[in-house]
């Protein structure tokens, strides 16, 4: 009667366990096929260009980058970080893709628009030149695009410097000075203090968020006080003192480089001069005296 009892109980417990791990696998199931299909409603609902026409351009857009130079790829992807990142890599070639491949297009229906499907042969040498040009011209407004955003930082750093070191000397401590800054100074430099700031907020260490920072923006003069700033902080030196130096020295080298902008531009104006101001200068002095010698002769 035990053994009969204990066998029952026995099976009554394994059924029990088989009944329960059948049915929470059911229940996940339904979950997941509920799931599965409220994704597919979601992705029904998305619009058609985010469903198939973005999806579409990025595959062929990641296609015309594999037949690319990886050395031009990065290239872009350094003037991209540096620009900001408005733009991914994808979507910059894709831009560069539609201009390589749309400005012929244009011109060649222009062209057999105009000549009623009779193209002649001269019509198509301009062809090449066009998708040079769409190729050329998004790299080069990508490349002006960084180096500007690199000027407009390195000069918001002076004045920058300067507020940072009176909040640190005033009893602030550096991150609290890199947000009043921040705040106010608006431009990319504000934004790459705030980029610091939020990846130190969330768990990345001052000296990596900040060299970040210089590998982002790669201005020497930027890296030149990031360096000094992790410098005195592992040595314990004082951050004011670094930075009224490093604020001082920025501002000799401001008024360097614009020194030696300034004696560069008697060389620069040598060729316009030459070429549009002496034939000008030669036709008003010359042309009455030739005028007259030529009626003369002539009489």
């Amino acid at each position: 009667m035990e053994l009969f009892t204990a066998i029952v109980a026995s099976s009554a417990v394994f059924l029990f366990v088989v009944w329960y791990v059948r049915s929470k696998y059911q229940a996940e199931s339904r979950v997941r096929s509920l799931s599965e299909q409220h994704r597919v409603l979601l992705s029904y609902q998305e619009p058609f260009n985010q469903r198939v026409a973005f999806p579409a351009v990025e595959g062929v857009a990641n296609a015309f980058m594999t037949i690319l130079p990886t050395s031009m790829i990065g290239r872009a992807k350094r003037w991209l970080t540096i620009a900001g990142d408005t733009f991914s890599l994808s979507q910059f070639f894709t831009v560069v893709l539609l201009t390589t491949t749309a400005i012929p297009a244009v011109y060649f229906m222009l062209i057999w628009a105009a000549t009623e499907g009779d193209v002649p042969v001269a019509a198509l040498l301009p062809i090449p030149v066009f998708i040079t040009l769409g190729f050329v011209v998004p790299l080069l407004l990508l490349r002006r695009m960084a180096l500007n955003r690199q000027k407009t930082i390195w000069r918001a750093m002076p004045n920058a410097l300067d507020l940072m070191t009176t909040c640190v000397e005033a009893g602030l401590s550096l991150d609290f000075a890199l947000q009043r800054v921040a705040e106010r100074y608006k431009g990319p430099l504000s934004d790459e203090i705030l980029r610091a700031l939020r990846e130190i907020g969330l768990g990345m260490t001052r000296r990596e968020a900040l060299l970040g920072m210089t590998e982002r923006v790669a201005l020497p003069d930027l890296s030149t006080f990031i360096n000094s700033i992790v410098q005195a902080e592992t040595l314990g030196t004082s951050v004011g003192h670094v930075l009224r130096a490093q604020s001082a020295d920025m501002r000799r080298r401001r008024r360097q480089r614009a020194e030696q902008i300034a004696r560069q531009a008697p060389v620069k104006m040598v060729f316009p001069t030459v070429f549009f101001l002496m034939p000008c200068l030669f036709i008003i002095t010359l042309a009455p005296m030739l005028i007259h010698l030529f009626r003369e002769l002539g009489d």
